[in-house]
């Protein structure tokens, strides 16, 4: 884990818990903790500032949402997933994805591709880590939002979630942070053109390469704590 604070967020009409399964689940998300990681309930109940009982009740939600695993001898972790798991994501993934691209880009306005360029010119210069993963979640789903599909993009962002703690293994190689973005950057030109088949072909070839530098940087990363 790094040694950002976790952020507690309050907000009206949401439960302790499930405001404290927030900031857990971002802490995750956004590579804070990391696949194999411990998640100590006394320990983020600390860090949070809240008792152990809220922590305990987040932890329970995030195992089901498969992005935590409880060890009966180990404990709850950040779940970790092997290779081939991570290629059958992709393959779902580059499926789903660029299907809601395909048929995204045909029907965007001026505003969303504002939007998009706006995201693209932060994340290029920012050295914000946390920041960059969060830009390149709107990203991706500002471009699949152009058109009403909310059961694709739910189940989408199901996915991508399963995944999001190894894509900041990904970008802290090498150069892999402005080759991500200039993917962006071809896909957001293809939606320019409303070129729907151009704009499933470079997302599903983003994907492919992320994927890749995951399993480049797997094959450095240091054991677990």
């Amino acid at each position: 884990m790094n040694d950002a604070p976790l952020i507690l967020n309050s907000e009206r009409f949401k439960t302790r818990e499930e405001v404290v399964t927030d900031a857990i689940r971002a802490a995750i998300l956004r590579g804070q903790f990391r696949p194999g990681d411990k998640l100590d309930q006394q320990e983020l109940a600390d860090m949070l500032g809240v008792s152990r009982s809220p922590v305990r009740e987040a932890l329970r939600t995030l195992v089901a949402e498969d992005l935590a695993t409880h060890y009966a001898h180990r404990g709850t972790v950040v779940t970790e997933r092997s290779i081939d798991e991570l290629k059958e994501l992709l393959f779902i993934r580059t499926l789903l994805e660029g299907a809601a691209a395909r048929q995204a880009a045909p029907h965007m306005d001026d505003a969303r591709l504002n939007t998009l360029a706006s995201i693209i010119a932060e994340a290029e210069v920012s050295t914000d880590m946390e920041r960059v993963l969060a830009l390149n979640n709107v990203f991706h789903t500002t471009v699949y939002a152009a058109i009403e599909q909310p059961h694709m993009i739910n189940l989408i962002q199901s996915l991508r979630n399963k995944v999001a703690p190894y894509n900041r293994l990904y970008l802290e190689l090498d150069d892999r942070k402005a080759t991500a973005w200039h993917e962006h950057r071809r896909i957001y030109e293809a939606c320019a053109r409303g070129d729907g088949d151009a704009a499933e072909q470079e997302t599903r070839h983003h994907l492919e390469q992320v994927f890749q530098g995951i399993v480049m940087a797997l094959s450095r990363k240091p054991p677990a704590r």
